[in-house]
């Protein structure tokens, strides 16, 4: 039996009489979010570091900036910079970056996509548009106004004051 790669196995987390009377929409926007990453990843079942949400975070600052050393990228997506190392070391090894000493000063060395890197990172955006456009079928464009004020109340709600 083919799997179906677009549709995560259910998990239900059971029925907890101490959550009963509580707002269902925070609950509601995590099954929608897993549901999105779990599509995104798709039939790829994305192994090696690309199967690593903040690998694949690096790559999209990388599709944007064209090149960055290592301290850049650690200060745009906020990780640690031995995270970042560790990502890209594997990131470089499985062939989806590769460094090059900056022109201009040649103790610093400069990352890029490589060709593979730019074909996953194409294929990566095509499958995050084909969800975003499904999840909103059918919304007009004062609904989708509705839900992205109401989703930025609950993101501004939840932020650290």
């Amino acid at each position: 039996m083919k799997k179906d790669f677009l549709t995560p196995p259910h998990v239900q987390m059971p029925e907890r009489e101490e959550l009963r009377g509580l707002p269902q929409a925070p609950r509601m926007v995590i099954d929608v979010a897993r549901l999105l990453r779990y599509r995104v990843r798709g039939e790829r079942e994305l192994s090696g570091v690309m199967g690593q949400h903040a690998a694949r975070v690096l790559m999209a600052h990388l599709a944007v900036l064209g090149e960055a050393n290592q301290l850049t990228l650690a200060e745009k997506t906020h990780f640690s910079t031995p995270t970042v190392s560790i990502l890209l070391r594997k990131m470089e090894a499985e062939g989806y970056v590769c460094r090059v000493p900056s022109k201009t000063d040649r103790r610093v060395m400069l990352v890029s996509l490589t060709a593979r890197g730019k074909e996953f990172d194409r294929e990566h955006l095509d499958r995050i548009s084909e969800n975003d456009r499904l999840a909103t079928a059918g919304f007009t464009p004062d609904e989708e106004a509705t839900l992205v004020s109401l989703l930025a109340r609950m993101y501004d709600n939840l932020k650290v004051r």
